[in-house]
Formats: C-alpha cells, structure tokens, sequence
C-alpha cells in the first residue's frame, strides 16, 4: 500500500446541503479510514432513515480517491457495486456482473461504444465511446480523523433509484447505518 493521501469526492469540509431545500443533509459515518485505505477496497452499507426506509451505497476506493454511488444497477438492480473496475475511454467505471454495462464512478453516466455507417451505408463500424448520461447515483465522500463520511445527493430523478432499496444480491457484508433524513429521493 502507499502512502499517498487519499482523496473524498465532492467539497470537502462543507455541511450545507443546496439539494435539500430549507434544510441540509448531514454527512453520516459509514466506515473507517483504514477500511478504504488500499485500491479496490469496498465498503457497503444499507442506509436506514428514521421510518426505516432503506439505501444501499457503496464507498470504493480506486487509485486514492474514494468515490460513493447506489450499490445496485439502475438497469435491472445487479450487484454494481460488486463488479470489476475498467478503463473506459479514460473514466475509471464499473462493470455490472449481470448485464455488463459501464457505469463512471464519478458521475454515474452510463458509457456504451457506439457506431456508425461506413461510407459504404451498410457496414457498421466503431465510432468511439459515447455516454448516455447519469443513470446511476454518486454521492459526496469526505475523511475526517474518525474515519469516512458519506452526504447523500437525491437532487431529482436517477434510473438508479427504483432499486436503491432493494435486497442486494451479490454484496455481502453491507453493514447498516441510521440517519435522521429521507435516505430515498421523492
């Protein structure tokens, strides 16, 4: 292992939340700093608020930053969060088990390889990586000295959202994890 910093997504340091109106969204603590120390270390956790509405998200780190999304696809709720890391065009993403679709860590978008006719106007032929845009949830990460911290952003409507709080096939050890707030976007 390293000794390089590791790096939170998001502002670090700021408790004010502009995604829920007339009031914030804490940071809660889901893990401790040596639980994400290491590339591809995971940790996932089921987020319950008060009426025990639950969220499944998952920390990773991958090369020293520590990112947070919907533990489960927004395609057909596969174990995500489970899936292998790759190199897709320059975005670190995901790779569903299920169904193999790329998801970026960082912004949740959904990248495909498209293509395009062949001068010829029969021949499909590549046309490099293309987004279809966030399909899936990220949420913000910051260390602090007692370890890690995740605010959840449920500004609109994500793909990802129908499964958020769905058993988690395929993720073990998802520890659980009480909060004061609406942990599901209305």
């Amino acid at each position: 292992i390293e000794d390089t910093p590791l790096r939170a997504r998001g502002a670090p340091g700021t408790t004010a939340d502009p995604i829920t109106p007339g009031g914030e969204r804490p940071f809660v603590r889901v893990a401790s700093e040596d639980e994400l120390r290491g590339d591809g270390d995971r940790v996932h956790v089921q987020l319950l608020d008060a009426d025990g509405a639950p969220r499944h998200v998952s920390l990773i780190n991958h090369e020293g930053e520590v990112f947070a999304l919907d533990s489960l696809c927004y395609h057909a709720g596969g174990p995500l969060a489970a899936g292998d890391i790759e190199d897709v065009g320059g975005s670190p993403c995901l790779s569903c088990p299920w169904h193999l679709y790329k998801v970026t860590l960082g912004t949740g978008e959904k990248l495909y390889g498209s293509t395009k006719l062949d001068d010829d106007g029969v021949t499909l032929v590549p046309d490099g990586i293309k987004s279809a845009g966030a399909r899936q949830r990220t949420h913000e990460t910051e260390l602090r000295e007692d370890g890690w911290y995740v605010r959840l952003r449920l500004d609109g409507v994500l793909e990802s959202d129908r499964f958020a709080n769905k058993r988690v096939p395929g993720i073990s050890g998802a520890r659980v994890v009480r909060v004061d707030q609406p942990v599901i976007a209305a």
